[in-house]
C-alpha cells in the first residue's frame, strides 16, 4: 500500500498526466498555459506532448468570452422563468429532488465566531462556545485557526445537529484531525473525506482503521467517554447506538465505484436543470465555468491538472448505503469558503487563480493542518450531540448533560445557530427564549443567527421588490463604475432594455443594494423587539464579530 503523505504535494504538479498510458511527470508546475491558466507544467517539452490531452478544455465552449447560455442560443426563456416544461421528460417532482438533499457542506463562508481581538481580547480567557444547528464544522476550523497563536485559555466547543449525517461526519473529520499524529496525513485525509466523491483505496483503508475505536466506543454506550487529541484537547460525544450502525453500514455498503460514477452523473447533468446550471455559469469567469465543469464531472478538490486515477473508490459518507447521492445537483465546496482567501492560498502554492479548485485544495490542506497542530497545542474540548435543537436546549437547562460532558448551570460565550431562526424552522421568538437564557451575561457575549429566506417575505429585501427608481439608481451606479463591462453583453443590454425580466438583472444589483433597513423591518415584524426585551436582550449596534458590509 502506498504512503498517503505521498500522494500529495505542496506545490502544483506538471499538468503532463496520460491516465490512459499511466504516465505523469512528477515535477512542478511552473509554467501556466498562457490561453486559459487553467494547468501549468515543468517545461516547454511537457507542456506540447500534453497539448493532444489539454485542448479539449483549453478550446471548451465555455472558455470562450462572447459565450451564452442555451436559452439565449435556442431564444427561449429559462426553464427557472418560464411556466412552461422545458421539454424534457422530468417531471417537476423529479426537478425538485435534484434542487435538494442533506446539508452536508455550508453555503455561507465560514466565520471566526470569536474574533478574539475585536471582543475579549484577552488571550488568557476561556471560552464555551455552542454550534447548536452546526451543519458542517467550517465555522469551527476558521474559528480555532484564527485564534491568536499564543492563546492560552480553555475553549469549550460544543456542537450539535439533527441530522444523523452531519453529526456522523463531524464525529469523523474530528477524529482524523484529533488522533492521527501527522498533521500533513491527518489533513490529507480529512480534505477528501470532507469534499471528494471519490477516495484512493488508501485513503479510505486508513479512515477506516482511524475510526474503529469511535464505533467502539458508541457501540459501548459508555455514559461517559473521552477521545483523547494529544495531550492537551478531547472529544466527548453523546450519541445514539444508531450512530455506530451508520457508520459500520456506511463502511460495508457494497455499491461499486462505477454505479456511485452512474449515481452522480445521473444527478449533476440532468437535462432538465441544464439551466440551471448554466444560470450559474453567466456569474463566474470562463476558465471557472471549465473548472467547475470538471468538479461536476469528477468531484474531486485537486489541482486541475493533477493526476486523479487513484480516486478510484467512492466516499460512502456521500452517498446512501444504496448508493443515493445525498445532496442537490449544484453543491460546491466553494461555498463554504471566502474566495479571496482560497486564491491567494492557491498562489502562494503555484496555483493560478484560474484553477479555482487547485486553490481550494492548497487553501484546505493548509487549514486542516493547522487546525490539527492547533488541537495538540491549544486546550480545546468537543462535545458532539446529535439532537433536536428546542430539546437539546430544555437539555441543557435541565442540567441533563453532565455526564456528556456539559457541566450544570453551563453558560456560553457565543451561541451558533445557523439559519433556525427563518420562519420556516424555529423562528426568531422561540430561539430567543430556547437560548437567551444560556447566554453568559457579559458585553461580548452573543448568539449569531444567519437568516437565509427572509428577503422573500419582506417588500424591499432584495433590488427587484424595492422598486423601479431603486433598480433605476443602482443600474446607474454600475454604468458609473464600469461595472457593466463585467456582465455578459445579452445581459448588459437587457438591463437598460424594458424587456429585461427580474431574475436577468437581480444578481448585478444584489452585491451594491444594501437591504439593511428591510432587515430591521423584517426583525420588527417578527415580534424581535418584545422577545428581546422579554429575555433582557439587546441587539449588538456594532458587528464586531462579523462586521457590517459596506456597499457604498
Amino acid at each position: 500500500m502506498r504512503d498517503v503523505s505521498k500522494l500529495r504535494s505542496d506545490r502544483l504538479p506538471c499538468a503532463n498526466v496520460d491516465v490512459e498510458n499511466r504516465s505523469h511527470c512528477p515535477g512542478e508546475g511552473t509554467m501556466a498555459c498562457s490561453r486559459c491558466k487553467l494547468v501549468s507544467y515543468c517545461s516547454k517539452e511537457c507542456q506540447r506532448g500534453h497539448w493532444k490531452i489539454h485542448k479539449a478544455d483549453c478550446k471548451d465552449p465555455l472558455m470562450a468570452s462572447d459565450w451564452k447560455p442555451v436559452w439565449e442560443r435556442e431564444r427561449r426563456l429559462p426553464s427557472f422563468i418560464s411556466s412552461d416544461n422545458d421539454g424534457s421528460a422530468s417531471s417537476p417532482m423529479t426537478k425538485e429532488r435534484l434542487a435538494t438533499g442533506l446539508h452536508l457542506w455550508g453555503n455561507m463562508p465560514a466565520i471566526d465566531l470569536v474574533n478574539l481581538e475585536q471582543n475579549e481580547k484577552n488571550r488568557d480567557t476561556d471560552l464555551t462556545l455552542a454550534c447548536v444547528a452546526s451543519g458542517d464544522l467550517r465555522n469551527v476550523v476558521q474559528t480555532v485557526n484564527d485564534l491568536p497563536q499564543d492563546y492560552a485559555g480553555q475553549m469549550s466547543i460544543v456542537l450539535n445537529d439533527r441530522d444523523p449525517a452531519v453529526t456522523m461526519r463531524n464525529l469523523i473529520l474530528l477524529c482524523l484531525l484529533g488522533t492521527i499524529d501527522d498533521d500533513v496525513v491527518a489533513a490529507e485525509l480529512a480534505l477528501h473525506f470532507w469534499y471528494s466523491v471519490f477516495l484512493p483505496i488508501e485513503y479510505s483503508l486508513r479512515i477506516g482503521v482511524a475510526i474503529k475505536p469511535l464505533i467502539e466506543q458508541i457501540l459501548l454506550q459508555l455514559s461517559e467517554y473521552r477521545l483523547p487529541f494529544g495531550s492537551t484537547s478531547s472529544m466527548s460525544f453523546d450519541v445514539p447506538q444508531d450512530m455506530a450502525f451508520y457508520m459500520v453500514g456506511m463502511l460495508e455498503s457494497t455499491y461499486s465505484v462505477e454505479d456511485a460514477h452512474y449515481e452522480y452523473q445521473r444527478v449533476r447533468f440532468a437535462e432538465s436543470r441544464q439551466d440551471y446550471h448554466e444560470r450559474l455559469y453567466c456569474q463566474i469567469e470562463p476558465a471557472h465555468r471549465v473548472s467547475l465543469k470538471q468538479y461536476r464531472s469528477f468531484g474531486l478538490v485537486l489541482p486541475f491538472g493533477a493526476l486523479n486515477a487513484q480516486f478510484n473508490t467512492p466516499n460512502r459518507s456521500l452517498f446512501s448505503h444504496k448508493g443515493v447521492w445525498l445532496q442537490n445537483d449544484h453543491v460546491t465546496p466553494l461555498e463554504s469558503w471566502d474566495l479571496k482567501s482560497v486564491i491567494e492560498c492557491g498562489r502562494r502554492h503555484g496555483a493560478q487563480r484560474a484553477d479555482i479548485y487547485g486553490c481550494l485544495y492548497f487553501f484546505l490542506s493548509d487549514q486542516l493542518r493547522i487546525f490539527a497542530r492547533r488541537l495538540r497545542r491549544f486546550n480545546i474540548s468537543f462535545h458532539v450531540f446529535n439532537r433536536d435543537v428546542r430539546d437539546f436546549a430544555e437539555s441543557i437547562k435541565a442540567n441533563a448533560l453532565a455526564s456528556a460532558g456539559i457541566p450544570p448551570h453551563i453558560f456560553f460565550d457565543r451561541i451558533e445557530v445557523s439559519n433556525i431562526m427563518d420562519i420556516e424552522y424555529v423562528g426568531v421568538r422561540r430561539v430567543l427564549e430556547d437560548w437567551g437564557p444560556l447566554l453568559r451575561d457579559s458585553k461580548t457575549s452573543t448568539i449569531i443567527a444567519y437568516f437565509m429566506n427572509w428577503r422573500t417575505r419582506q417588500k424591499g429585501g432584495d433590488p427587484v421588490t424595492a422598486g423601479k427608481n431603486v433598480v433605476h439608481n443602482l443600474i446607474k451606479r454600475l454604468h458609473e463604475r464600469n461595472r457593466v463591462t463585467y456582465i455578459p453583453t445579452g445581459d448588459s443590454i437587457l438591463l437598460t432594455s424594458s424587456r429585461a425580466t427580474p431574475m436577468q438583472y437581480r444578481q448585478y444589483l444584489e452585491p451594491i443594494y444594501d437591504n439593511w433597513v428591510p432587515f430591521k423591518k423584517y426583525l420588527r415584524a417578527q415580534g424581535t423587539d418584545i422577545v428581546l426585551k422579554k429575555m433582557k436582550l439587546c441587539m449588538r449596534e456594532t458587528h464586531t464579530i462579523i462586521p457590517h458590509v459596506s456597499v457604498a
